[in-house]
C-alpha cells in the first residue's frame, strides 16, 4: 500500500519532468529560429564585410600611394595601386601556401 507522501512525491517529480521538458522544447525551438536567422543573413553579413574591406584597402593605397607622392587621379597613382594589389596578391599566396605545411 502507497503512502500518501510517496503519491505527492511522483506528482511533483512528474511537475519538474514536464517543466525541464518545456523549458527544452523551447530552448531547441529558439536555437532552431536563430539558426534560420543567422543563415538568411550570412550574404548580406559577407557583402557588408567585403564593403568594408575594399574600403579599408581603397584607403591604404590612397596613403601610401600619396606618401611616395602619387597624386590621386593620375597615371602613376594607378600603376602605384596596382603595384600594392600585386604585393597584397603575394603575400596572400605566400601564407596560403604556408598553410598547406
Amino acid at each position: 500500500m502507497r503512502s500518501a507522501s510517496d503519491s505527492g512525491g511522483m506528482i511533483l517529480v512528474r511537475r519538474i519532468y514536464a517543466l525541464v521538458e518545456q523549458a527544452l522544447w523551447a530552448f531547441g525551438i529558439a536555437m532552431g529560429l536563430v539558426t534560420i536567422w543567422a543563415i538568411l543573413h550570412i550574404p548580406q553579413a559577407r557583402e557588408s564585410f567585403e564593403r568594408i574591406r575594399a574600403q579599408e584597402i581603397s584607403e591604404e593605397n590612397r596613403h601610401y600611394c600619396e606618401k611616395w607622392g602619387r597624386k590621386a587621379g593620375t597615371h602613376e597613382y594607378t600603376l602605384c595601386t596596382i603595384d600594392l594589389y600585386e604585393i597584397r596578391k603575394n603575400q596572400t599566396k605566400r601564407v596560403s601556401d604556408d598553410m598547406i605545411f
